[in-house]
């Protein structure tokens, strides 16, 4: 594990070094970031002009959802889109065959090589919304639901992940895949909102289908009291079978990679 951690600093250390020699760029993004979190958050209030809740939702409930809907995204363009959206490039250049031949696992070095600098703000200012949303909101949170919330994020954090990898997993049969990552950014963009307020089918397949009530809703449910752990256990164990499965997928797409002068 620490050898894992020291490459992480390794490879996260450049990135960084490299990133902010154009620091300009980086704080320009931090505005232009805190500057579409603020509209969003104006333009939900829309939905509260004639009415108190929305299916079960206050302004206030429903900004901790958006807030934990920009800090997920924010993880997702720091650290899973910059790397298995690199994939297809990796394919066809033959990068894979080079990062193949290492001492390491394959699974890492394609997941967490590159780090977007541009988007670590991101994940913060959305953890900001949720406390504000929290304050306007005018109760206490208690230890429990602030436990269920961080177990329930990670797991959402992993579910993310696990799914992206599977969606890349089929760069290694499709050279012309270079929108994979198109899937995933709508698959999290679909947890914008409650999963309460979608409708029908939607809703159902949000929720047992596509697991993305796992990466906003139900954490902020956590967060807001209205969580048990019954969702928890559930979320753990979705978590850890897609990260099991999506890793022996991994090796599976491995076995069927000819290598790129085939």
């Amino acid at each position: 594990m620490s050898r894992y951690v020291r490459l992480l600093r390794i490879f996260w250390g450049n990135a960084l070094s490299t990133e902010l020699e154009y620091r300009a760029a980086f704080w320009a993004n931090g505005f232009l970031s805190l500057f579409w979190l603020a509209w969003a958050g104006l333009g939900a209030r829309a939905y509260f002009r004639f009415a108190d809740s929305v299916h079960g939702w206050t302004y206030d409930e429903l900004l901790v959802v958006m807030g934990l809907f920009f800090a997920i995204n924010g993880i997702r363009q720091a650290v899973i889109q910059p790397n298995l959206a690199r994939m297809a490039e990796y394919i066809r250049l033959g990068t894979l065959d080079f990062l193949l031949t290492k001492p390491i696992s394959s699974q890492f070095m394609v997941s967490f090589r590159h780090v977007g600098v541009y988007n670590w703000l991101d994940p913060i200012l959305g953890l900001g919304l949720v406390v504000f949303g929290l304050i306007g909101r005018g109760q206490p949170v208690s230890m429990a639901s602030l436990a269920g919330f961080t177990v329930l994020g990670l797991a959402g954090v992993a579910i993310m992940y696990a799914l992206a990898l599977a969606v890349q997993c089929l760069a290694i049969w499709s050279i012309g895949s270079e929108g994979l990552d198109d899937v995933i950014q709508g698959m999290v963009e679909a947890g914008r909102f409650p999963v309460d307020l979608y409708r029908g089918i939607v809703r159902g397949l949000l929720t047992f289908v596509i697991p993305v009530a796992l990466l906003t809703t139900f954490p902020a449910d956590a967060l807001l009291g209205r969580s048990n752990a019954v969702m928890v256990g559930i979320a753990l164990l979705v978590a850890a079978v897609l990260l099991w499965v999506t890793a022996r997928l991994w090796i599976w797409s491995l076995r069927r990679y000819s290598g790129a002068s085939a």
